[in-house]
């Protein structure tokens, strides 16, 4: 046997004993490759927020109330009006994140008599922490550094949709639920001092990783998503598709056994990561029940998925509003259930089903729906369904091309009379 040089390598070429000389071109080669392909989507991304910020721009000095007078509204900062862009992207919620990273949170839950009173432990950590982190490195204030935050998280989460959904189906379709989700109405709150973006990301990490089957780095997403938002429940229902569809695949005799224990250790992470938040606030403050005790200072709070906050709006509409809904429910029902649906892959049909029912067993019928929707980004696939005719390929084409100006045009009026709140009386809802 020849003897080995000091030094010298122990593997073939390009192996793991290779120099990182040798090893550089191909590491240079396939970040080339991987920029090349995400060059369209964070494309669409860049030119979307450009657009999104002209309508914020433009709009913003429409704000003529005195946002701080508004019932219910927040504010860690005093503001002047005319509203310029800092001041409209820092806004709403945003006011509360900047809150934390100035005060931190809170011992108090309820007032003087014992009555629940609106409190930051209302909010989740994780974001103002990276927002904290972004100011500590670069020296930036809030008001700069929490829309460049969301920004930033907001590129990356399209870059994980992108993959996402061009694993689980093709390229061409990948692209246009970027656009789609990118020009949807509430997509300007990727850019503002919101969660949204860094939800977005771990939500969409986390299915990749599921489909992946890279189990505990999806476990990993999961807990980091019950830090950010109160939505990881909504992955409970996803695992247990994901996991009967393995089942059924292995009792056909086209995989092997899935790895049980894997998967039911991961089925418990979701509601692991919904107590996470509470627990941490009850330790925070000293008072068990904080988190629940605080988010029933909100309006629409019911406290029970049995008896959903837009019930009573229902109620109040009469019969006809009743037999809207019943029919919007089972046109979505219908929608979700059909071939071309189901053809998505169980991660991305279970998401959207269990999002969309998360938000009417949760929300109330308010101007924030728009915002919490944007989770449920594979919808706009329905207008793509599997075809190899290269003339219905241009027709979905030329809907998806719509749909995003249509899109662009509600994002207009979204930021005009919610994010900004213009007009002399204020606009016509919150974001």
């Amino acid at each position: 046997m020849r003897p080995t040089l000091p030094g010298a390598p122990t593997g073939p070429a390009g192996g793991p004993g290779a120099p990182a000389l040798d090893r550089a071109p191909g590491t240079a080669s396939r970040l080339l490759r991987v920029g090349r392909e995400l060059a369209a989507p964070l494309g669409i991304y860049v030119a979307t927020r450009a657009i999104a910020a002209v309508f914020i721009l433009v709009t913003a000095p429409g704000r003529t109330v005195v946002i701080e007078e508004l019932n219910g509204y927040h504010s860690a900062v005093q503001t002047t009006l005319p509203a310029d862009y800092g001041t409209i992207v820092t806004s709403w919620d945003g006011q509360w994140y900047w809150d934390i990273v100035l005060n931190g949170y809170p011992d108090r839950v309820v007032d003087a008599a014992g009555h629940p009173v609106q409190s930051a432990l209302a909010f989740f950590p994780l974001y103002p922490t990276l927002v904290e982190a972004v100011m500590a490195l670069t020296g930036l204030g809030f008001e700069v550094a929490a829309p460049l935050t969301s920004l930033l998280l907001g590129a990356a989460a399209v870059a994980v949709v992108f993959r996402l959904v061009e694993q689980s189906l093709d390229r061409r379709r990948a692209l246009a639920a970027v656009a789609m989700l990118c020009c949807f109405i509430s997509a300007p709150v990727l850019q503002i001092a919101y969660t949204e973006s860094l939800a977005l990301l771990l939500v969409a990490t986390g299915l990749l990783l599921l489909r992946r089957r890279r189990y505990w780095l999806a476990a990993a997403a999961i807990l980091l998503l019950g830090l950010t938002r109160n939505i990881a429940l909504t992955f409970l229902p996803v695992v247990l598709v994901h996991w009967l569809v393995r089942e059924h695949h292995h009792r056909a005799g086209s995989e092997n056994r899935p790895p049980r224990a894997a998967l039911g250790v991961l089925a418990v992470v979701p509601l692991v990561a919904t107590a996470l938040w509470p627990t941490i606030a009850g330790v925070l403050s000293g008072r068990a029940d904080a988190y629940l005790t605080t988010i029933q200072a909100w309006p629409g709070f019911t406290g029970s998925a049995l008896r959903p906050p837009w019930a009573a709006a229902m109620t109040g509409g009469g019969p006809t509003s009743w037999i809207a809904a019943a029919a919007l429910l089972g046109l979505l029902l219908a929608l979700m259930s059909t071939q071309a649906v189901r053809a998505w892959g169980p991660e991305l049909w279970a998401w959207t089903a269990a999002v969309i029912g998360f938000v009417l067993l949760t929300t109330s019928a308010t101007t924030s729906l728009a915002r919490y929707l944007l989770l449920a980004f594979p919808l706009g696939l329905v207008l793509m369904p599997d075809t190899d005719g290269r003339g219905l390929r241009r027709v979905q084409n030329l809907v998806v091309a719509l749909a995003c100006i249509v899109g662009l045009v509600l994002q207009f009026i979204w930021v005009d009379s919610i994010l900004v709140f213009a007009g002399p009386d204020g606009g016509l809802g919150f974001p």
